[in-house]
């Protein structure tokens, strides 16, 4: 018989911890009736179909455009975070937001939107297209450049001027 070891920080990350923590308590409002309107994630709270399916029939619906949701609504912003336009298309159609960003994901914002304003060109490691990606990049304010594979960082040159 094979031995399976359990990893000592096996789980969830704490920051998709977090989220799921805010998730349940947006949940258990819901069903105080103390929110109107229907509860949402934007885009998938986690990568895993069982979580997933867990949370709908809890009545939490995934959302993938601000126009599905209204005001009365309740969106939950995933640990990956979103970009800086997206609060503000949110606040601006009056949506009640929960930010459970994960506060490492959060103070990469901050950074990347800091060294943008001082002119700083910022580089990110990571695939572009993925959500948590799409978030950084969405906090930048100056030049920003994605590196996702070793082929483009062997091709990077950076010329501070």
């Amino acid at each position: 018989m094979k031995e399976i070891l359990l990893a000592e920080n096996s789980g969830f990350c704490f920051g998709v911890k977090q989220a799921m923590e805010k998730t349940e308590k947006e949940i258990e409002k819901k069903q105080r009736n103390e929110t109107a309107g229907a509860l949402y994630t934007w885009g998938p709270l986690i990568h895993n179909q069982t979580v997933t399916d867990a949370l709908r029939a809890q009545g939490v619906r995934i959302a993938e455009n601000l126009d599905e949701v209204t005001a009365e609504d309740t969106l939950i912003v995933r640990s990956h975070g979103e970009a800086r336009a997206f609060f503000e298309e949110a606040d601006r159609r009056g949506i009640h937001v929960v930010d459970a960003t994960c506060p490492f994901v959060k103070k990469i914002h901050r950074i990347v939107r800091e060294y943008g304003e001082k002119g700083a060109d910022v580089v990110i490691i990571g695939n572009d297209g993925h959500p948590e990606v799409e978030g950084i990049k969405g906090w930048c304010t100056g030049a920003v450049t994605v590196i996702g594979t070793e082929e483009e960082a062997e091709q990077f040159r950076h010329d501070p001027a």
